[in-house]
């Protein structure tokens, strides 16, 4: 037992070391708030309202430094996707990638990347440079060209915090009537990334 007990000391202690832990103060200037969403100790968001509701965090994800949150506009309804997999369909969805690069060029280049492939899968009909809460992101407004997303347009935020690129996505349903430019602009101005 002890010889079990010496050989899990060294890799509990390797395993902590690789975890993020919770910031101090935002880069906002902003004391970090246990109650916010947190991403990998990156990025804290604060409860977004427009009824988005969390559907899932995961940090499972963390070993590649990459953290993916989930939240969800409306009733959900289950959908079979091209795969023949059966979903539950949200009115409106929005996705957030943390994305740990090896640098601050590495992370800008993860964002162009980004734009450029969001050009050919989607039609984009406004794109430009915004700013909430202090952090700049490139914004752009899209309709789904696809038959196989049943999402009909959607608006998606892309920036970079130190060595980080973050999507923010906010997608939706034809049938969805909220202004989905406001909704995402109200959640970026409630995102706070660590000092």
């Amino acid at each position: 037992m002890k010889r079990f007990i010496v050989c899990l000391l060294p890799l509990c202690l390797l395993l902590t070391g690789c975890t993020k832990t919770t910031p101090e103060q935002a880069a906002d200037g902003t004391a970090w708030n246990e109650s916010w969403t947190t991403l990998g100790g990156v990025l804290g968001v604060e409860e977004p309202g427009h009824d988005l509701t969390l559907q899932d965090n995961k940090d499972a994800l963390s070993i590649t430094d990459m953290y993916l949150a989930s939240w969800t506009i409306g009733e959900g309804e289950p959908y079979t996707n091209e795969d023949g997999d059966e979903v539950v369909l949200y009115p409106a969805r929005l996705d957030v990638l943390v994305y740990g690069c090896k640098d601050a060029d590495a992370a800008q280049q993860a964002l162009e990347d980004w734009t450029a492939r969001q050009a050919e899968t989607y039609d984009v009909t406004d794109s430009g440079q915004q700013t909430c809460n202090g952090q700049d992101y490139v914004v752009s407004v899209y309709a789904c060209k696809s038959d196989s997303n049943p999402y009909a347009r959607g608006v998606s935020a892309f920036g970079t915090c130190q060595d980080y690129a973050v999507s923010v996505e906010l997608n939706c349903l034809d049938s969805f009537t909220e202004d989905e430019r406001t909704i995402l602009t109200d959640f970026l101005n409630g995102c706070h990334y660590a000092a």
